[in-house]
């Protein structure tokens, strides 16, 4: 139809969460490379997230807002765990929930010998209809 998405991570914080643990085959990423590691997969389910937006629409066509899920990406599985839509969101909670379903469960491979705490805000905005 007229209206697209268009999301814009705004932010990625990710703390990796330091623990120190015996030798171990599993790598270590540094903060900077923890972050783009977790956000290409993220990324991966773009398309997932664009279905999100385009049921939204139909329910109002001129829907928009920010957002913003916290999750943590477990150590030793790379599983994305505890995912759930932070309060400071302001989408309304049906596309929120949709978000928190198509990544939760997703896995970081390889995985990581450290927990990683993340937030990251995805802004939607209905695009005008055309003149």
């Amino acid at each position: 139809g007229a209206t697209a998405m268009r999301n814009v991570i705004l932010s990625i914080s990710l703390i990796a969460v330091s623990s120190l643990l015996p030798a171990c085959t599993c790598i270590a990423r540094d903060a900077e490379t923890y972050r783009q590691d977790t956000r290409s997969l993220v990324e991966t389910r773009n398309s997932a997230l664009k279905e999100c937006y385009d049921a939204a629409l139909v329910t109002d066509p001129n829907i928009s807002g920010e957002v913003v899920v916290n999750f943590t990406v477990e150590k030793k599985t790379g599983k994305i765990i505890n995912t759930a839509v932070n309060e400071g969101s302001t989408a309304p909670s049906s596309l929120g929930d949709c978000i928190v379903d198509a990544i939760d469960g997703m896995t970081l491979d390889p995985f990581d010998q450290r927990d990683g705490e993340a937030t990251f805000t995805w802004r939607f905005q209905a695009n005008p209809p055309a003149a």
